[in-house]
């Protein structure tokens, strides 16, 4: 009885655990309980690269595409019996090829959603029915798709994550992400000026699935970058060999030859006289497995700045530090094994020209016009790992840095950079590669389509929870030739046709100059979307403003210059409205495109950023601090809005540098979004935390700005004062109920007013310092 329970608490896995199982043939059920008016649910399986991505259309498998060339993962119809309903996949592992790392189990739902599926669950057995893996999606909501789970190898063996990553854009959302461009098949004819897809983007998965052609060619997975090895010679210095690149030397920072040094443990690197005062390159090398890390020195010895600190096998990097005037550089570096430095001038720096790609730290010039940067992160070799990327401008390599990407696990993403010449700083955990994609000249014409970005899975936690038992699973079919796509076993019709994600038609993008009406129509009525907007002033001083107008063609303000800059994102369709109308007014060049509400970006953890974007905020009540970052004064401030598109003041810095708290209230959905509006020019810092950290009071609690305090004594009246600054400077009191959603509003004045047990949002329009207090 002990080892049964033992061996139910290994396999029956929650939402981000793992589990081992066995190289051997498995069948793997999609399942769900048999109830009327459920939705059907389809199976399929994708096999992944050591990068995250199909390495072509063959590698989706799925009921109009039942088996996979290397025979390894096939679709085995479906099964009904004891209550379930089970779509079967079979994987043989040990067929899977070398190439392949992961085998995602995913589940597509047509004609509903599955927060509509009862007992949705995969389920993994052997030859002999033994159970390996199970799990139960228990948080379905409004997803069309789910990855329910992967197996993945780890150290030469198999082990089974149970995922629950849902998709609101169904099937080809998923598989857009994975490497697949899903086409639907025209309705119309082409517009002449169509652009084609790039060659270097994902595979064209084909409307009607091939019986007759071969596998689809598989190209070489993405190589690690080309590192050179470490100087030769036993001395301290060396010869370096030059780091390869097209483009031609980067015209920054002086010229010195290089210095290497080697080391083993814990050494001390200083450059003496030799390089000149400006930007300096340090390479690093450390072999095999273990631990480097180097800091810069002060001028009395002390650790400065972090250059370096990775666990990265074989490792190798480039940071950026700078030779001041007043001290010679000096670096401390510590590593288990074996370790080379060199510091180079900036001259040697990789180019960014088309893709480039590489491990852990790394520096890249950029010298091109405005593009976009394609970001692929294979995270580190949990599958965890950070990536992060700062720009910062060639003429003033000490100044502020712009946050490019900031993310955790594996990713697919795109952001855009300025026109150089500019630095990008590469911080990294694992394999990466960037793309740049130059943006063509403005035209007012059709814009070009627009590919979703990646979702990335998350990574599994250290421990799994047991859940209750799963109901019975029908038997899986007996064994028997499997029917090829189209011979009256597949369904009707290839479902593959109509797969296009809602998002990425010309009418979801809109460009021009100077003022226009446009109409916007909301690709998934009911839901919101972010706008990505750039927006040009007509004149340097007037600054252009953007009206939302009802149906009698009243205005209200949406955006404006001062408020959200010439670029970033905001959110629109906010109660799910099928579409919206905007007045662009005192505009020149424009340009506004709709992106799906799921390329928020999510907030786990402390942020920073410049500009008007949006967060989305999953999981309990919180508060968030936000902090200016930036020596201006633009207006800095953060809503929140609600799954029903009701939207709330959170937090305002009114121009001023001390950071305030707001409420991240959350509403029975489950999450929030988090709405930044700023200049392009404004940095700013957020950082969640808990309602442990609000401030509890009694009698008596002072602040400055906006905050969140807890009254923990009965309702009374209470003493409010404020310190005016300005002729149109007041202070609000809002009652929160526990979701910090706010309920009432208590009074805007001064004086005494009768303060509630419970949570309290304290607004100022001025930033003025205030005080709440007990009478007497």
């Amino acid at each position: 009885m002990i080892l049964t329970v033992s061996m139910w608490l290994m396999t029956h896995i929650t939402k981000g655990a793992n589990t081992p199982v066995p190289a051997a043939l498995l069948r793997v059920a999609v399942c769900r309980r048999d109830a009327p008016g459920t939705p059907p649910v389809d199976a399929s399986a994708l096999l992944l690269d050591a990068v995250g991505k199909v390495r072509g259309d063959a590698d989706l498998v799925f009921y109009n595409q039942p088996a996979h060339p290397s025979g390894a993962v096939r679709h085995a119809g479906n099964a009904k019996g004891d209550g379930q309903l089970a779509e079967w996949l079979e994987l043989d592992l040990p067929r899977v090829e070398p190439q392949v790392q992961r085998v995602l189990i995913a589940g597509s739902c047509d004609g509903g959603v599955f927060g509509e599926v009862p007992g949705l669950a995969v389920q993994a057995l052997t030859g002999d029915g033994a159970v390996v893996a199970h799990y139960e999606v228990t948080d379905a909501s409004s997803e069309t798709a789910f990855v329910l789970g992967e197996f993945y190898r780890r150290n030469g063996e198999w082990k089974f994550r149970a995922v629950g990553q849902g998709y609101a854009s169904g099937l080809a959302g998923l598989a857009t992400d994975f490497g697949i461009a899903v086409e639907e098949e025209p309705t119309g004819p082409e517009p002449s000026d169509a652009v084609p897809p790039s060659p270097s983007g994902p595979v064209p998965l084909d409307t009607v699935p091939s019986k007759t052609t071969g596998p689809v060619p598989v190209p070489a997975p993405m190589p690690a970058a080309a590192v050179p090895a470490p100087p030769p010679g036993p001395g301290p210095t060396g010869a370096v060999p030059p780091v390869p690149h097209s483009g031609a030397p980067f015209p920054f920072g002086p010229g010195f030859a290089p210095v290497v040094q080697r080391g083993r443990g814990q050494g001390v690197v200083s450059v003496g006289g030799s390089v000149p005062p400006g930007p300096v390159l340090v390479e690093a090398w450390h072999q095999g497995e273990g631990y480097i890390y180097a800091y810069t020195l002060t001028k009395r010895n002390k650790d400065d700045k972090l250059v370096f600190n990775n666990t990265i096998t074989d490792f190798h990097g480039r940071a950026l530090v700078f030779q001041g005037d007043d001290r010679r550089l000096r670096l401390r570096v510590t590593g288990d094994n074996d370790w080379t430095v060199s510091l180079q001038p900036l001259s040697a720096v990789r180019h960014l020209e088309g893709t480039v790609q590489g491990i852990g730290p790394e520096v890249l010039a950029y010298t091109g016009t405005e593009a976009d940067v394609d970001a692929e992160f294979a995270g580190d070799s949990d599958g965890d790992g950070s990536f992060v990327v700062w720009s910062v401008d060639a003429h003033n390599l000490q100044g502020s840095q712009d946050l490019i990407f900031n993310d955790v696990g594996r990713l697919r993403q795109t952001a855009p950079v300025p026109a150089g010449p500019l630095l990008l700083l590469v911080e990294a955990d694992g394999p990466w590669q960037l793309t740049a994609r130059p943006l063509p000249a403005l035209d007012p014409g059709p814009a070009t389509t627009f590919e979703p970005p990646a979702v990335a899975v998350p990574p599994a936690p250290p421990a799994a929870v047991p859940q209750a038992p799963p109901a019975a699973v029908p038997a899986a079919p007996p064994a028997q030739p499997y029917p090829a796509a189209g011979d009256g076993a597949a369904k009707d019709g290839p479902r593959t046709k109509g797969l296009l994600g809602r998002f990425g038609r010309a009418k979801d993008e809109h460009s021009g100059r100077g003022a226009k009406t446009v109409t916007l129509v909301n690709p998934e009525p009911g839901k919101p979307a972010i706008l990505e907007y750039s927006i040009k002033d007509e004149n340097e001083y007037g600054g252009y403003r953007v009206e939302r107008l009802d149906e009698y063609d009243d205005a209200d303000k949406f955006m404006e210059s001062s408020t959200h800059g010439v670029e970033g994102r905001t959110l629109v369709f906010g109660s799910g409205e099928s579409e919206v109308r905007l007045r662009l007014e005192r505009v020149g060049a424009w340009s506004l495109r709709l992106l799906p509400v799921e390329a928020a970006t999510p907030l786990t953890g402390k942020t920073e950023g410049k500009g008007s974007t949006v967060f989305r905020h999953t999981g309990p009540p919180a508060v968030q601090t936000l902090r200016r970052l930036t020596r201006d004064e633009d207006p800095l401030e953060t809503s929140v809005v609600q799954a029903d598109g009701r939207k709330s003041m959170s937090a305002s810095t009114a121009g001023r540098r001390r950071p305030v708290v707001g409420p991240l209230s959350v509403s029975a959905a489950g999450y929030c979004y988090l709405l930044v509006t700023a200049r392009h020019t404004t940095g700013w810092q957020i950082e969640p935390a808990s309602l442990d950290t609000v401030p509890a009071f009694t009698d008596k609690v002072s602040g400055q700005g906006y905050a969140v305090v807890r009254h923990t004594g009965p309702a009374a009246e209470m003493m409010v004062r404020y310190e005016v600054r300005g002729l149109l400077d007041l202070i609000a009191l809002w009652e929160l109920d526990e979701r910090l959603e706010p309920i009432r509003r208590i009074s805007m004045a001064t004086g005494l007013q009768h303060i509630p047990q419970g949570l309290v949002q304290v607004r100022t329009s001025g930033g003025g310092k205030w005080t709440i207090e007990a009478r007497g």
